[in-house]
């Protein structure tokens, strides 16, 4: 599903002319308005477009992407496949990752090396 793109027009200062409390007839409260107009909208499209949206493509994604009826995982899969959170998925597949490497490792791990 797309998501729904933001156009509305947040260039409102530029759009004012050099003096706009005289040329454009605006008061003091009318020009902070301006001011704020941008931040404002994007809040608007924020907090009742784009969160809704997201809400909604979110609430199909699966939980599990493999099932534990797959036919081609064995036992000890089946197992590894259900983790309450990332962070444990990545400790019990022993997956590392650091500016060094480490000095030892268990057979079958994982290590992503960056500076």
């Amino acid at each position: 599903m797309p998501l729904t793109k933001m156009t509305t027009n947040v260039n409102n200062i530029q759009a004012l002319s050099d003096r706009p409390n005289t040329i454009d007839g605006l008061t003091s409260a009318e020009l902070k308005e301006k001011f704020d107009k941008a931040g404002a909208d994007l809040k608007d499209y924020l907090n009742t477009t784009l969160t809704e949206e997201l809400d909604e493509a979110l609430a199909t994604i699966p939980t599990n992407y493999v099932t534990t009826s797959d036919p081609r995982l064995t036992n000890s899969r089946i197992c590894n496949n259900n983790f309450d959170s990332w962070s444990t998925a990545r400790t019990n597949l022993k997956i590392g990752y650091g500016t060094t490497l480490p000095s030892s490792g268990d057979e079958g791990s994982i290590f992503f090396l960056y500076e």
